[in-house]
């Protein structure tokens, strides 16, 4: 079990580096509207990942699986909601369409949220919502430095975005793997 979870993790850090160089190896000159067919497909992935998170609540609750899961999954989805806002805040701006994924995303991604923390919660599992909320944090603080660190640039050329939604959708994967495999640390008995 450990040398699959070493595995996941590597090629999880893959992917992660894979999709930060992936806009400098693909358009290394960008035009004005090089490829924006990713900018089109933004709709499609989010509907995916909404989807994805829907079918994963519904057989969470199928196998009992522990509420750090969800919880873990709903406090991420409304991070991702603050973390469009903060990031159109700080360097958006609203005189350029290119960067309305960011006003426009926070909605689904907030609800989902909502929902998907009311669900993880209404199932308790003792300690699981505190390590819910940890592990959705963490990867919510990540998120924010990704974006933060790619900046405009990331929304205003190719791949206007895509790459940040791909991320999403990995670290949505990676939060819920988390919070199902999650187990409570055994305490251990005072002797003495």
């Amino acid at each position: 079990m450990k040398s699959m979870r070493a595995v996941g993790l590597i090629v999880a850090l893959a992917v992660v580096v894979g999709l930060w160089v992936f806009p400098a190896i693909a358009f290394p000159n960008p035009g004005v509207n090089d490829a924006m067919v990713l900018a089109d497909l933004t709709l499609p992935v989010v509907g995916a990942i909404l989807l994805a998170s829907i079918a994963v609540l519904i057989l969470g609750n199928v196998r009992r699986w522990p509420s750090t899961a969800p919880v873990a999954l709903g406090t991420f989805l409304i991070g991702v909601a603050v973390v469009f806002v903060i990031s159109l805040v700080t360097f958006g701006n609203m005189s350029n369409g290119r960067f309305a994924p960011l006003l426009l995303l926070p909605v689904p991604f907030g609800l989902a949220g909502i929902v998907t923390l009311a669900v993880g919660l209404t199932h308790r599992t003792a300690g699981a919502a505190r390590a819910g909320f940890a592990i959705g944090g963490v990867a919510t603080a990540l998120l924010l430095a990704w974006m933060l660190a790619r900046g405009a640039t990331d929304w205003l050329q190719a791949p206007y975005g895509f790459d940040v939604l791909l991320l999403v959708a990995l670290e949505s994967a990676i939060v819920y793997v988390s919070g199902v495999i999650w187990r409570r640390p055994a305490r251990r008995a005072l002797s003495g």
